[in-house]
């Protein structure tokens, strides 16, 4: 059985969404220094790198993300590859073949400017329509190889229309090198308690 990693690797270089802080990689003690150990400290936006969008990111009386069921981050999923220039649209996901999948990972061109160490406004994000029509046919965890689902100027209608009926966003996926089809995904979301989103590990497992 293989693993692919799809998981942005954290630093203050790491590519970060345009009105995030960077994050800050502070090294408390080290050994070579004298001291008896190493320890380190990190601050970051909780939703730096590949990371977990919980419903109270936009939704007043939503979910955080300690809240949300485990269930959601592992199971079958389907990686989509889509040609778009600057949006998923509605006609997009309905042509896509589910097969009973409710978790829909997209792999687009924004794959390869999360190599880019600035964040690009031209990636890809989905259409409203493209939101409405994931959630009409009843996908539960939408991933998405950029930072955010949404353009900056249509951030919270996307959110809305994805987080108002409890589909899970992952975002900051990385699959320039996956091959579409069929995996298990495993991305467990940082447990912080009334948090509206978390970093977290996500992988993708060869389906036996």
């Amino acid at each position: 059985v293989r693993y692919y990693d799809i998981s942005l690797n954290l630093s203050s270089e790491t590519v970060r969404w345009v009105a995030a802080p960077a994050l800050e990689f502070v090294e408390r003690r080290r050994i070579n220094r004298g001291d008896a150990t190493n320890a380190s400290a990190v601050t970051m936006s909780v939703h730096s790198g590949t990371h977990v969008d919980a419903p109270f990111h936009f939704v007043p009386d939503g979910a955080t993300i300690d809240l949300l069921p485990l269930e959601m981050f592992i199971g079958p999923a389907l990686v989509h590859a889509v040609d778009a220039e600057r949006y998923i649209t509605e006609e997009h996901v309905n042509t896509i073949e589910l097969g009973g999948v409710t978790r829909v990972l997209f792999k687009t061109r924004n794959s390869n400017l999360l190599r880019q160490p600035t964040y690009d406004p031209d990636f890809v994000a989905f259409s409203l329509g493209a939101a409405r029509a994931l959630v009409n046919r009843g996908v539960r965890l939408v991933g998405l190889d950029y930072l955010s689902v949404a353009h900056a100027e249509e951030q919270v209608p996307v959110h809305r229309a994805f987080l108002d009926h409890g589909v899970i966003l992952l975002e900051g996926i990385d699959l320039l090198a996956i091959e579409p089809g069929r995996y298990e995904l495993i991305c467990f979301p940082l447990r912080l308690r009334g948090s509206d989103g978390a970093p977290c590990r996500a992988v993708l497992r060869d389906l036996a």
